[in-house]
């Protein structure tokens, strides 16, 4: 399974998964992508999705949108 993340510190959300990360300690699983720093992974989310609404987990070239649902995965996956 293949996990990236977009999304940029400045958002509550973001860091609220990034939070998750870090606690379930899965940091070297998980691509980080901040659109604030690179405008590549500004296009590639906003081609995957159609915007750049953040944070968005793509998981197996699939997104996952809404904080709480990918807080919800990860720990089903990875606790």
């Amino acid at each position: 399974m293949t996990l990236e993340l977009y999304y940029f510190p400045e958002c509550g959300f973001s860091r609220s998964v990034l939070n998750t990360i870090t606690n379930l300690k899965i940091q070297d699983q998980v691509v980080l992508k901040n659109i604030r720093e690179s405008a590549e992974f500004e296009n590639e989310l906003s081609q995957l999705c159609g915007d750049t609404k953040v944070p968005t987990l793509k998981v197996d070239d699939k997104p996952m949108r809404e904080s709480e649902a990918i807080k919800a995965f990860l720990v089903s996956e990875f606790m």
